[in-house]
């Protein structure tokens, strides 16, 4: 079976083109080479943009009723005299069974200005009506647009103004260049607008993803107010008519290829109006009408789940952990064994869903093949189902909605109760295990249980669906096929061979190239199937306009999908023997075992008789920061962030790495270092930005910042000093070919790839110091100036100095090794210290950057001198400062003393003391600081993996107040435990942000200082999809509670509170389990006992406090003997 593309009709006049389904729904406007609308659109979901007629009962109840494409009900005709810039939608709406019916007919015409306008007459008697107009905004190139929805809305300023005639008008500005221009839209009404919105959750609401209703639409005004966030759709609303026979309302819209400059006042109304009087001028009279698309009558509304009674949930669950509470309601809690429940009453709370990524296991070992799957809890029950890449390999389309707009995208599942089949969307309750989902859906006289989970040992999702009470049902479960990067690009091709689906690749798409073998074998047991396609939820419509595959099953109580990926090596034939027997609970038990190997038996507890619920949080979140890092390195993508599938070369050298040196794991750190070395550019020694890791390896990003150079280099110092593993430096690896990316035949030792990066290091510094130069950015990359002179001069205080501690730390690990270079390494590092007193601690105040156009006139930049940028501290240098011990023990303190003064919030340290100046959208000093109009991610400052960093900062200096609690306020698992301005989020997930809640950037600069006070609540950030899971399971291990190791040997250093005294901690060393036991009272290590015997250790160095203890191993293994497990007890 293969299946063709959407046809449209294309109208068509200057620049601009709207494209619309034969259903009458918009698919696609662009103006040029901009998308202006957000999400293509197929006839079973219908479009996002429609017009809504609402009729207001006596009793201020509100009807409303769409007016274009498949859920109106309208017919759709041609224009007679103007069919390729004009469409006809006619019909009727009925609001009162006993009353008359209202008629209506909305005209659409591109006028060649590239101005749009939506007419719309309506007749009807003694109705009170208004006319809703919606959008979709996406404003950019289509491959932006469709790369990530929500990046892209977080940089579209909607500006409205309120005009006398034409009530609010909003324009819409493209802040982020798209080939050199900035994409411009206005949207206004020439019948006045008395109300507007300008993001998607104004308009369709939290609640959206229950009733399938847009909130907005059951109110009397729309929300009036402009919100800046993830969904970018602006709602325009007609004033209200008292309908006595025909009534007109007027929408227009129109598109300019550039706004160089930012919104400041409502422009081009003259072309406008001239556009208007030539449209009045054009007869729409109709012409062809279409066959009309009609949604299958056996479809009613979906499911609603009811919630669950206290007994119910008591008896499913009767230990539980952290319970979240809203007033008396439950919200979510944690199992004995970690596992995440959600109630549905939580998920009608928060902005972003309720989600979980699923892998198979094995997904330590580096080139492991993994199958993945995303989970939402509002009913995607498989979403971007892939095995190997995340982007190219994808079986089943991503979400690309939080609110779940779209019902076709992912694998769907209706059941049919009383003769009409009904989705399955928000359950009544939703459980999240580490390799499992588990949707409970309560019914009046049955629950239905929805359970998909990955396999340990095979490429496998199985999904299994259960009537609790044994009763039979059909099901129809739709699967939206992409087979590629994005759905609609290429045809469909499934094959059956017995009971079982195959679904290829297209010839045409990437990967059919580069996996030849790649197919997806789907079957499903416990019932009878017939495979179909849209045309069995729809008249009138092709097959493959959604792409979807539709599988109708039989009656049955109990039926499994299975889902084998196959990626390469294994053959057709063999392919049943890749599969798992083990059994659901089997494989929940393995895939625990899988994680318990992983994390080294991480365990923390206080002894048999005392309370550790405090405790409970911190082994939730080692568990759920284990399955986020595992996500981050072999499947790389999110649960807001889809795209991926590349390792950032400075994200993959600090959150795996560090997760793995912190459990000990050194043979995937050598892997990574090989595999990181292997992509050194052969011809400056310099890397990509990010790289596929697979056999994409060809696609990576060229160009890179300033501080990519540092990071194998860090990492390799790093391995040396834990493992003293110096055979590593003799293994062979190839270079990259720049430009071709192909690898070279050549090999060269690890030791010499080391030596180029360094040389690459010297070359880069500016004029004759040991400062690095800029580049193209550093960490922070909101940062990247405006002006490419300012590039080209400019030095991050922050790269130097994690050039001088990687410089430093590799230096100190090859003395026993390679004097020679060691020596060399050494000189370096002194050059670069006394560079770094020289320009950036010539004042009390380490500056962001300095400019040295010329090396006598340094400039300091974000500092208290800089009188130009408005922000004066950035934290990343000098905490990086701290952690390199580049400040002397007073500059450190006076340093820490800026931290908690400038930066530190309830919920964590900001990355600077205010925010850029936001002004429209337009860059002045610096690219996307500037240019974001949403205040979250990095924009909001508060991006988590700097905290983690202020936390690592802080065990250096021995704060251990500081670190405690610095990794309490990022836990997400009862967070407003301790951030009591948090907003309610999900508790399992590592959030990237913490987003002040302010609705725009102008707000957020109003009253930022909100944020140090906690008067405003903050919001969780991007999830899942960050190096920041493993740095802090690294942070927490290796330095709060201490325990690391050094040269093979067991270094004790831990910065705890007193409060943890008695504290014990579960974990592996050198093959042995160890249980530590802390006896504190905040000062250095004075004792250490092992199995009751006093071992006698070496004080390591610290700059800024009493260093630790480290034990030989030899030590370490004659006293701890044969025991099963060791008891090491650390006196402070």
């Amino acid at each position: 079976m293969a299946t063709t593309m959407n046809e449209t009709i294309r109208l068509a006049a200057g620049e601009v083109t709207f494209s619309f389904l034969n259903s009458g729904d918009l698919y696609q406007a662009t103006s040029g080479s901009t998308m202006l609308n957000q999400l293509l659109s197929n006839p079973i979901d219908g479009s996002l943009n429609n017009l809504y007629l609402r009729v207001y009962g006596e009793n201020g109840e509100i009807l409303s009723f769409p007016l274009l494409g498949v859920h109106s009900g309208s017919q759709v005709s041609t224009s007679k005299l103007h069919a390729d810039h004009q469409l006809i939608w006619t019909g009727s709406v009925q609001p009162n069974p006993a009353g008359q019916a209202i008629q209506y007919k909305v005209v659409f015409t591109l006028a060649p200005q590239g101005i749009w306008f939506w007419d719309v007459k309506i007749t009807g008697q003694q109705q009170r009506v208004d006319v809703v107009y919606g959008q979709d905004v996406g404003l950019a190139d289509p491959g932006a647009v469709r790369s990530n929805e929500a990046y892209l809305s977080q940089y579209i300023d909607h500006t409205v103004f309120e005009d006398d005639a034409k009530g609010y008008v909003v324009c819409s500005r493209q802040n982020q260049p798209q080939g050199g221009v900035f994409p411009y839209m206005q949207q206004g009404s020439l019948t006045k607008a008395v109300g507007y919105s300008t993001d998607g959750f104004q308009f369709f609401g939290l609640s959206y993803k229950e009733t399938n209703q847009p909130e907005s639409l059951s109110r009397p005004s729309l929300a009036n107010e402009t919100y800046q966030y993830e969904f970018a759709y602006t709602a325009l609303q007609s004033e209200l008519l008292e309908l006595n026979g025909e009534a007109q309302v007027v929408f227009y819209g129109l598109a300019k290829p550039n706004h160089a400059s930012g919104i400041t006042a409502l422009e081009y109304g003259d072309e406008v109006a001239a556009a208007w009087n030539e449209v009045q001028a054009l007869n729409a009279e109709q012409g062809e009408v279409f066959e009309q698309v009609k949604l299958s009558s056996s479809l009613g509304e979906p499911l609603a789940a009811l919630d669950l009674t206290q007994e119910e949930i008591n008896q499913l669950y009767p230990d539980r952990h952290q319970e979240e509470r809203s007033g008396d309601q439950l919200l979510s809690f944690f199992t004995e064994s970690y596992e995440h429940i959600v109630l549905k009453a939580k998920e009608l709370m928060v902005e972003r869903p309720h989600g979980h990524i699923l892998m198979s296991g094995g997904n330590v070992k580096l080139g492991a093949q993994v199958i993945t799957t995303t989970s939402y809890m509002y009913g995607m029950f498989n979403s971007q189902l892939v095995i190997g890449n995340t982007n190219f390999n994808k079986m089943i389309s991503n979400a690309r909605n939080a609110l779940n707009v779209p019902k076709t995208a992912g694998q769907r599942i209706y059941v049919e109760i009383d003769g009409q089949y009904r989705l399955l969307t928000m359950p009544s309750l939703f459980e999240i295990g580490f390799n499992y989902a588990r949707w409970i859906y309560k019914m009046e006289s049955d629950t239905l249980i929805v359970t998909n989970y990955t396999t340990t040992h095979s490429t496998e999702v199985r999904m299994n669906v259960r009537s609790t009470s044994g009763k039979a049902y059909r099901y129809l479960v739709t699967n939206q096929i992409t087979m590629n990067v994005n759905e609609y690009e290429y045809p469909l091709h499934m094959t059956q061979d017995g009971n079982t689906l195959i679904f290829k690749a297209d010839s045409k798409s990437l990967s059919a190239g580069t996996y030849p073998e790649l197919e997806y074998r789907m079957t499903v047991e416990g019932a009878s199937v017939q495979a179909g396609d849209e045309t069995l939820l729809a008249s009138g419509v092709r097959s493959g306009v959604a792409s979807l595959v539709t599988l109708s099953l039989e009656e049955t109580a109990e039926w499994t999908l299975k889902v084998q990926g196959v990626l390469e090596g294994q053959a057709t034939a063999g392919a049943d023997t890749a599969t798992s027997t083990l059994s659901f609970e089997e494989e929940v038990q393995a895939y625990r075992e899988f994680f318990a190997g992983v994390m080294n038996g991480f365990r923390l507890s206080r002894g048999e008789s005392q309370d550790a619920e405090d405790l409970f949080k911190v082994n939730a979140l080692a568990w759920w920061y284990t399955h986020n890092m595992l996500v981050h390195y072999s499947v790389p993508h999110g649960l807001e962030q889809y795209g991926g599938a590349a390792w950032g070369t400075r994200d993959v050298c600090q959150g795996p790495v560090e997760y793995f040196m912190a459990t000990q794991k050194y043979e995937q750190v050598r892997d990574i270092i090989k595999m990181v070395y292997t992509h050194q550019y052969e011809d400056d020694g310099n890397w990509p930005q990010w790289f596929m890791f697979d056999k994409y390896f060809a696609i990576q990003q060229e160009e890179s910042h300033g501080d990519i150079i540092v990071w194998p280099l860090k990492v390799l110092a790093d391995y040396l000093t834990a493992t003293r593993d110096y055979a590593i430096l003799e293994e062979k690896v190839p270079y990259t070919v720049k430009h071709s990316f192909g690898f070279t035949e050549e090999t060269a030792t690890v030791l010499d790839h080391a030596k180029k990066e360094i040389e690459y290091i010297r070359a880069h510094f500016l004029h004759d110091t040991f400062l690095s130069s800029y580049g193209d950015g550093d960490w922070d990359d909101t940062l990247q100036p405006a002006n490419a002179q300012l590039k080209q001069y400019m030095v991050s205080s922050w790269t130097v100095a994690l050039t001088y501690q990687s410089v430093n730390v590799l230096s100190q690990a090859l003395k026993s090794k390679d004097e020679a270079f060691a020596q060399e390494l050494a000189e370096l590092a002194q050059g670069i210290r006394e560079d770094f007193n020289r320009y950036m601690l010539g004042t009390d105040v380490i500056p962001g950057f300095v400019y040295m156009e010329e090396a006598d006139r340094a400039k300091l930049m974000l500092h208290p001198t800089d009188t130009e940028t408005g922000i004066q501290y950035r934290l990343l240098p000098m905490t990086r400062s701290m952690i390199g011990e580049l400040l002397n023990a007073e500059q450190a303190e006076s340093h820490y003393a800026l931290i908690r003064e400038q930066f530190l919030c309830p919920d964590g340290v900001r990355l600077m003391n205010r925010p850029a100046q936001y002004a429209g959208g337009v860059s002045t000093h610096f690219k996307r600081a500037e240019q974001a109009s949403n205040f979250g991610r990095e924009i909001g400052l508060q991006y988590v993996h700097a905290h983690i960093r202020y936390v690592e900062a802080m065990a250096k200096l021995g704060k251990t107040d500081q670190v405690w609690n610095g990794l309490a306020m990022i836990n997400p698992v009862g967070i407003r435990e301790v951030v009591p301005n948090a907003e309610i989020r999900q508790a399992n997930a590592y959030f990237s942000s913490s987003d002040g809640k302010f609705n725009t950037r102008y707000e957020a600069q109003e009253h930022f200082d909100q944020l140090r006070k906690g008067t405003v609540e903050v919001k969780g950030g991007w999830r899942i999809y960050s190096s920041g899971p493993g740095i802090y399971m690294n942070q927490l291990i290796s330095n709060a509670l201490g325990i690391r190791q050094e040269g093979g040997n067991l270094v004790i250093d831990p910065v705890l509170p007193a409060e943890l005294d008695g504290m014990q901690f579960e974990f592996e060393y050198a093959g042995t389990p160890v249980t530590f036991i802390y006896h504190l009272n905040e000062k250095a290590v004075s004792r250490v006992t092992v199995n009751g015997k006093d071992v006698a250790g070496e004080r390591t160095v610290n700059r800024y406090r009493e260093g630790g203890v480290c034990i030989s191993l030899d030590a370490f293994k004659e006293v701890s003997g044969t025991a099963e497990r060791t008891i090491v007890d650390i006196y402070m």
